[in-house]
């Protein structure tokens, strides 16, 4: 507990684990305090606007309580579905939430697929959490089909007027709410710096690319406060 976020912003597998298995009772809630609601509409926006096989295979990575996976198994009721996250808390809600849904406990740097297996893979608000970002998009790219989509949604960097309001919001008001609603601001402290290291969403695409993506588009929202790729 304590001892634990003595190590905060150190980002290694262990801390990050325990720290969305820490929150996992108050993830939804909060998430929807703290956006107003926005992140599931911005979720079902990107899921209502995919065209894909209804029969095709999608992994949701990083699922948390499963909310995208959940969106696309609603829209696509015949296709194969799989949440995977390495935190198993989270995925005690998921499976509750999302009975339909196949939840799998796995490291994103290290799926357990074999290659050009997967129509569809997104992630949200996640990737900034992971150490091995670079080993993660790539493990992205080799389980994708060749004409497989990766869709990446999380915190953007906006311009420098609208980083006035972010900035303020995500270390003051964020751990406010951490602090009233989950009892321990600490956690939120880390997801408010944990952008501060993260690429721009120019940056993302010219890793995107260099891993091999192709076609890649960045979409803004909240004028850069989120984004998606």
């Amino acid at each position: 507990t304590e001892r634990v976020w003595i190590l905060m912003f150190q980002k290694t597998p262990a801390f990050i684990k325990d720290l969305f298995d820490s929150i996992s009772k108050d993830y939804d809630k909060l998430n929807d305090i703290m956006s107003f609601r926005l992140h599931r509409k911005i979720k079902k926006e990107i899921i209502k606007k995919l065209q894909l096989e209804p029969d095709g295979r999608f992994l949701d990575l990083c699922t948390g309580t499963g909310d995208l996976a959940g969106l696309l198994h609603k829209k696509y009721p015949e296709a194969k579905v799989i949440g995977v996250d390495f935190s198993e808390k989270m995925l005690e809600i998921a499976r509750k939430k999302h009975p339909q849904v196949e939840f799998i406990e796995a490291d994103c740097t290290n799926l357990p697929f074999e290659d050009e297996s997967f129509d569809l893979c997104i992630i949200s608000f996640g990737l900034r959490n992971i150490e091995n970002m670079i080993g993660t998009i790539k493990e992205i790219y080799r389980v994708l089909k060749p004409n497989g989509i990766f869709i990446n949604l999380d915190l953007g960097k906006p311009n420098k007027f609208f980083n006035l309001f972010l900035k303020p919001y995500m270390y003051l008001w964020v751990a406010f709410l951490g602090a009233i609603f989950h009892g321990n601001e600490t956690p939120y402290k880390y997801l408010a710096e944990s952008n501060e290291t993260f690429p721009s969403q120019t940056e993302l695409v010219e890793i995107y690319k260099n891993v091999g993506f192709s076609d890649i588009q960045n979409k803004n929202y909240l004028f850069g406060q989120i984004a998606s790729q």
